[in-house]
């Protein structure tokens, strides 16, 4: 019997790999698409849930037909809710408290299946993988403050609202805002350009299951900074720690144009490979927006290096009850754990805000 010829063995092997790894990617998104909607607490729940992003788009043109496909699907009384003026005030009134009764927009709970569908298909051209499976999993994690899974005004995924200020356009800026319970988030357009200044992202509990998935919308939040706060010198530590108990976010909602005094330890005394999991660790907020946007902004935070500091509240041992600071001139990062539900590890609070670009303000420049 003549043997194999190499080369064919080579094209048999590579087929195979294909195979093998194609179906583990399929059975994974069979999993994950297969799960029931006895597993969620809502029909809003199921559907927000079980959405793929993997094949969203985030040019320029995609994103404004997905919000205009979002926007034609709505009736004139849910459309009159959710469109406002760019102009408008009420931008600056979003907060990360559950939402009232009077508050703007238009909420998944009163939405069709197909219109909650299109409205994850634009927030999965708004923001990367990242980003969505982040809002995701935060408004999933909502769900579990629902008392027997039973309607709670303000809590869970059905009372995440949607507001447009402005109108989609490639060309003219417009404002995409995802408002519920721990999320307060911005995002400011126009054309390529986006920033999701400011944006308050929390989320309770900090891990959960649904079904057979388990959910930890901040881990990485939390084990990047308590791995670089773990890697100080005894030199850094002296200036990092601030005080030895956490501290509360001081620029969140309401407080626009606050800039807080830096503190803590210059970034530039860092280490390349502590610098290295600093960047890692901002990026779990710029991230959240589409890759080419992410990457510019932190080509311009990691310009400000040398003007950065990174502050700690708390012990620096993992599991501890801590808060922290990460600022630049164009950047502030909060963390902090609450009190509110006993366990302040299970409540999580963070706050992104860019000072130099508020609500997209440098956007035409």
């Amino acid at each position: 019997m003549k043997s194999v010829p190499c080369i064919f063995r080579y094209w048999l092997f590579q087929v195979c790999l294909v195979f093998f790894i194609g179906g583990s990617v399929c059975a994974a998104q069979d999993s994950e698409v297969g799960a029931e909607r006895d597993d969620f607490v809502s029909d809003a729940s199921f559907v927000v849930g079980t959405y793929d992003p993997t094949s969203a788009k985030h040019s320029v043109d995609s994103i404004v037909a997905l919000a205009d496909q979002f926007l034609e699907s709505l009736g004139e009384e849910q459309k009159s809710k959710c469109l406002g003026k760019l102009s408008s005030e009420r931008r600056r009134e979003w907060t990360n408290l559950p939402a009232r009764n009077d508050a703007d927009g238009v909420k998944l709970s009163e939405l069709n299946k197909e219109q909650i569908e299109k409205a994850c298909a634009l927030m999965g051209s708004l923001f990367s993988r990242q980003g969505f499976e982040k809002m995701r999993s935060i408004m999933l994690a909502d769900d579990q403050l629902l008392k027997d899974g039973k309607p709670r005004r303000g809590f869970g995924t059905e009372n995440f609202a949607i507001v447009i200020f402005g109108l989609p356009s490639k060309t003219e800026p417009w404002c995409f805002q995802l408002d519920g319970h721990h999320v307060g988030a911005n995002i400011s357009i126009q054309g390529r350009k986006m920033t999701m200044s400011p944006s308050f992202i929390g989320t309770q509990p900090q891990a959960f299951k649904i079904g057979d998935v388990e959910y930890r919308p901040f881990k990485n939040e939390t084990e990047m900074a308590h791995q670089l706060a773990m890697s100080l010198s005894d030199e850094q530590v002296k200036k990092a720690v601030v005080q030895p108990k956490r501290a509360r976010i001081v620029a969140g909602p309401g407080r626009d144009d606050f800039v807080p005094v830096p503190q803590g330890l210059p970034c530039e005394q860092l280490t390349k490979k502590q610098q290295a999991v600093l960047m890692n660790l901002i990026e779990q907020w710029v991230g959240d927006l589409p890759p080419k946007q992410s990457e510019k902004r932190m080509r311009k935070i990691r310009s400000e290096l040398s003007q950065m500091s990174f502050a700690w509240n708390g012990n620096r041992s993992p599991e501890s009850d801590i808060s922290y600071r990460i600022q630049s001139p164009s950047l502030i990062i909060e963390y902090a754990c609450q009190d509110l539900g006993g366990d302040p590890l299970d409540h999580l609070h963070s706050n992104y805000r860019d000072p130099t670009n508020d609500y997209g303000g440098q956007l035409n420049q």
